[in-house]
């Protein structure tokens, strides 16, 4: 196998260009065109009347970044499928967003899913879980735009840096242009791109890897279609592992900030439920196709692995060098590798940042006005301060993202493990409010406090320790004389020169591996005591951990310090009393319908002028809350704005 020679031809850079000029350009298009935001609520819900296929593939699109692009194949190379286990996981959250998530949101409508905390618990804790949620998507969001810049200096030598200006610019500039709107569609067409180009990608590396009966037997011959049923929690991808603790680290998505804004941009609640049922599969599809990418690519380089012959430096540029090897011949098709690449990383940052913009907004900028007397001059300065913060949150995101090239750990390994330190107390914190009754403010924020205390310990004690896990055997045996002798100078010490591909060469892969009872390879964990085991559980653990810790501890300080009378709180702030009937669960679920005359809305609900917030902690929750009241208000005074100024033309 002869590597293909690297770098951009005309026809990439022309795909390329246009992909991401198509892009600027739906965002541009879609935030002029139709009817202008008058509101942040408009800005942020697209006038809660998108299209729901478009917002279907825009939410698959949001969590579906290049770090998964890039690091999903190279993790299923290196240490086999068991990670397609997480497709249980993802299709239980699925089912739970549609029948539990949507309609409880639904009942609720608030703007900022973090003001739940401020209605069940109190305003500190509220603004906790906002820095929290910050922190959380200002770390991601800088890792997924270091991504696609690593995947094209890869393929066509561009300095990281611009690359990282790039998509940086364009996703913010649109975002701070468009609001929710420019970010749905542009996601959209970005969503389409993606799933076309990974398909060419798979088919390919297919073809190019002898066929599919050939890549199946490299990987069953090297143990990669096995799962380990163990359940040793140091064991790193174990089936119990990715379902329990893939289900936890998957769940907090369906509360998410980004998520919770879609549900809210469709009609009603009937249709985000249609199109939640549109975005599971479409996700099922993605990571199904990933996962065989990821087989392929070790069909294809199974006796010449790119990192070990010095190829590549990083795993994390396996897909990379795995596109320009098998599509490196066909002009164009690397630059639409790469657009997709950036797709997946325009859409994932876009929506971080307009979701960031959501919660300082609603938590934090809002709060300091007195919202009982907000006219519409007031609302079109929060609306300037937003596209403000749009701007500035996509700044700090890329200067963030110069950070993360010092990453020494997998792309995939340190996202999941950020997602658990941080996702797993903030869903034990929406556990307690949503299920346990009886928890307390103070509880809740002693157990969210030890929750994170928890998971940051053990996961910056992996770190520090370097806890890992050498992978799956990797090969060098076929490859060309002229790769040098990088193989025997930097890694004689795991690979000895003279393996093999057969199974029968495996076992003598040093004392870390073997062959099992069936003849399949299997690799021998060494046995860990004290701290070690501690920091040797698997990252998908590290969500469970704090969510179980927060719950726990929780439960414990508020029946020591005095329970919560629940009887003070409306039915509808709990999870269980989702479908019930009493006084306090009796808040519509779909938008009232607005009736239209003209430039004037007329809305057919109540509007509570007076004593603002009191509907906020009525027992019998038959009144509007506030943010509602507001709105309806400023749509009101809009109307006759529009009404009055139609009259004086």
């Amino acid at each position: 196998m002869e590597p293909k020679p690297t770098g951009f031809s005309i026809a990439d850079y022309i795909v390329f260009a246009t992909s991401l000029l198509a892009s600027f350009g739906i965002g541009v298009y879609s935030s002029l065109a139709g009817k202008k935001e008058q509101t942040t609520d408009d800005f942020f819900f697209g006038n809660h009347d998108m299209n729901i296929v478009a917002v279907a593939l825009s939410l698959a699109a949001t969590f579906l970044s290049a770090i998964g692009l890039l690091g999903l194949p190279s993790e299923i190379y290196r240490n086999g499928w068991s990670y397609s286990v997480l497709l249980l996981p993802e299709t239980i959250c699925g089912l739970m967003g549609i029948f539990l998530f949507i309609p409880f949101f639904y009942k609720l409508r608030m703007t900022s899913v973090y003001e739940y905390f401020e209605h069940r618990f109190n305003r500190t804790l509220r603004r906790c879980a906002c820095l929290l949620f910050i922190t959380y998507m200002m770390l991601y969001m800088s890792i997924v735009l270091y991504a696609p810049a690593l995947a094209l200096s890869q393929v066509s030598g561009l300095p990281i840096w611009v690359s990282i200006l790039t998509s940086g610019l364009i996703c913010t500039i649109y975002t701070s242009l468009g609001g929710m709107k420019a970010v749905i569609w542009t996601d959209a067409f970005q969503m389409v791109i993606m799933l076309c180009g990974v398909v060419i990608v798979l088919v390919h590396g297919v073809i190019s890897a002898g066929g599919v009966s050939t890549v199946l037997e490299a990987n069953r011959n090297t143990g990669r279609l096995f799962v380990d049923f163990h359940g040793d929690p140091t064991i790193r991808h174990s089936f119990w592992a990715l379902l329990v603790g893939g289900t936890i680290n998957i769940m907090p998505f369906g509360l998410n900030q980004a998520t919770v804004q879609r549900y809210l941009s469709v009609k009603n609640k009937r249709a985000a439920q249609r199109m939640l049922s549109i975005q599971l599969p479409t996700i099922l599809t993605w990571w199904t196709i990933l996962i065989s990418v990821g087989l392929t690519m070790f069909g294809y380089y199974k006796g010449c692995d790119p990192q070990l012959s010095g190829r590549i430096e990083r795993p994390d540029q396996m897909m990379a060098i795995f596109v320009s090897d098998v599509l490196g011949y066909l002009q164009g098709l690397p630059g639409l590798f790469t657009a997709v690449v950036y797709s997946a990383t325009l859409s994932t940052v876009s929506s971080g940042v307009n979701s960031i913009v959501v919660v300082l907004t609603e938590d934090f900028i809002k709060p300091m006005h007195d919202m009982r007397r907000k006219t519409l001059l007031e609302e079109r300065t929060i609306m300037r301060i937003t596209k403000g913060l749009s701007f500035l949150i996509g700044f700090v995101a890329i200067g963030m993202a110069f950070i993360s090239s010092a990453l020494g750990r997998g792309l995939i390994q340190f996202c999941v493990s950020i997602e658990g330190m941080c996702g797993g107390p903030l869903l034990g914190l929406f556990f307690c409010g949503m299920m346990l009754p009886f928890v307390s403010s103070k509880g809740a924020t002693v157990g969210v406090f030890c929750g994170l205390v928890m998971t940051f310990w053990i996961g910056i004690g992996a770190i520090v320790t370097h806890a890992t896990v050498e992978p799956m055997p990797l090969f060098t045996d076929t490859c060309p004389a002229f790769f040098g002798n990088e193989t025997t100078d930097n890694f004689a010490a795991f690979f000895p020169a003279n393996q093999s591909s057969a199974v029968k060469g495996i076992s003598s892969w040093n004392d870390t591996a073997g062959l099992g009872p069936d003849n399949v390879f299997r690799i021998q964990r060494p046995n860990l005591s004290g701290l070690d085991w501690l920091y040797g559980i698997s990252y998908m653990y590290y969500s469970m951990v704090g969510f179980l810790v927060t719950i726990v501890v929780a439960t414990v300080v508020s029946f020591a310090t005095g329970r919560q009378d629940s009887s003070k709180i409306p039915d509808r702030f709990f999870l269980y009393k989702l479908y019930s009937n009493s006084p306090g669960n009796q808040r519509p679920d779909d938008e009232p319908q607005r009736k239209k005359y003209g430039d004037v809305i007329f809305v057919p609900v109540p509007v509570v002028v007076g004593v603002a917030g009191a509907a906020d902690h009525q027992a019998n929750g038959n009144l509007l809350p506030r943010q509602i009241e507001n709105h309806l208000l400023l749509e009101s005074q809009v109307s006759t704005d529009r009404l009055l100024s139609r009259t004086d033309n």
